[in-house]
């Protein structure tokens, strides 16, 4: 019989996944901006953000109302402490996804300053990785959370080949410097939304097992 308390620990992985749907369509819709340099589709990106905000208060007040007035236990106990992580994760990959946005909206029409091939990459290999730490979470899958581990290694490997490529263009001619130094942000942004996610795997594994292994990674 489903008790009140796995009840609301249910709501909660609901909206969580409510969350994690909305970061990443931002992800994806701020890239697709900057492909096409788009700057309204940019400024949704930007004012759909509070989306995720406004989750993530929700998703924090419910959390510690459970731990105070349910004092859950063992795997429950990890479950709420993980979402507590896992949100405050999930929002900055929004406030990511605003960051490449804001670099759309500073082009204001111009295309970028090269084809864009490796910062899509970086993005799909994101949202992958986005989405098989949910099912990994769901499912209690601690092998497929280290698997998404393993895979921030393409996007970090990425982000140095786009910095390097683009270092040379700058060298190469000055003019060009603006528009790079906004492409190695963007890159430095789809870095650093894969760092989220691993986090985020990282405490799905805390849940999962019991054991906590930031830093323990190689």
């Amino acid at each position: 019989m489903t008790t009140h308390l796995e009840q609301e620990l249910e709501h909660i992985k609901s909206k969580m996944f409510e969350m994690a749907d909305l970061a990443i369509e931002s992800i994806v819709t701020s890239v697709q901006a900057l492909k096409n340099s788009d700057t309204k589709l940019a400024e949704e990106v930007l004012r759909d953000d509070s989306l995720l905000d406004n989750l993530e208060v929700e998703i924090d007040n419910e959390c510690i109302r459970i731990l105070v007035m349910r004092q859950p236990a063992a795997v429950h106990l990890r479950f709420v402490l993980s979402m507590l992580k896992i949100n405050t994760d999930l929002e900055r990959i929004g406030d990511l996804s605003s960051n490449i946005a804001n670099e759309t909206i500073g082009l204001n029409g111009r295309p970028p300053l090269k084809p864009l091939v490796d910062i899509p990459r970086m993005a799909e290999i994101a949202v992958g990785m986005i989405r098989d730490v949910f099912t990994a979470f769901t499912e209690r899958d601690a092998g497929l959370a280290r698997a998404v581990i393993a895979r921030d290694r393409d996007i970090d490997t990425l982000n140095m080949q786009v910095y390097r490529e683009l270092f040379t263009y700058m060298a190469e001619n000055a003019r060009s410097i603006s528009q790079a130094l906004g492409l190695i942000m963007v890159s430095k942004a789809l870095e650093r939304i894969g760092d989220h996610v691993t986090n985020i795997a990282e405490r799905a594994i805390y849940y999962i097992e019991g054991i906590d292994i930031r830093h323990a990674e190689e």
